[in-house]
């Protein structure tokens, strides 16, 4: 299964760079930018019209970067948390679906992470230093499920499927193995 990043809303990204360009467009044919009766002028205009532009591009550019996690019978291929390679089934001790809690414009979001542990003696090249709220062994922490297309649902069947005994959902058991 391969796990794709979310989506970005294609609208608003549209409605942006056609408002860009259309700034652009007006700063090249006269129009200025005014601040408060405070003439800023054309540059300003272009300026603002770019910025305007280039966001949604450099969104859709990130979009379309590779997927961040790929499951299959073989193993896990990872291109995130600065890890890029095939890790096989038994370089990986587990894979936890781990509960997690942010902070979003001031209220708190429930969500899941995928968090790799490691088996003993595997170099992926980054540091271990996190300690996963499962079982408190070292981890390294992949993605947040909210900024994939799948469901938690869906990524908990295909680690399932695929890891096998591996796999811990600590998304729906605790860190003392009761139900939440």
């Amino acid at each position: 299964m391969v796990l794709h990043r979310a989506r970005p809303p294609y609208l608003g990204l549209a409605f942006f760079l056609l408002g860009g360009l259309f700034l652009i467009w007006g700063s090249m044919n006269g129009w200025e930018l005014r601040f408060l009766f405070i003439p800023l002028g054309a540059g300003a205009l272009f300026g603002l019209g770019l910025l305007s532009a280039l966001i949604p591009v450099a969104v859709l550019v990130s979009a379309f970067r590779p997927a961040p996690v790929t499951l299959d019978g073989a193993g896990l291929s990872l291109r995130t948390a600065g890890i890029k390679r095939t890790l096989p089934w038994s370089a990986v001790d587990a894979v936890i679906l781990e509960p997690y809690t942010e902070e979003v414009g001031g209220r708190t979001e429930a969500t899941a992470r995928l968090v790799l542990v490691p088996a003993a003696g595997v170099d992926l090249g980054v540091s271990t230093d996190y300690r996963n709220t499962v079982d408190g062994r070292p981890s390294v922490i992949l993605v947040s499920l909210k900024s994939l297309r799948a469901t938690n649902a869906e990524v908990a069947g295909a680690l399932n499927h695929y890891a096998g005994s591996r796999f811990v959902d600590g998304a729906t058991t605790g860190p003392t193995g009761a139900p939440v």
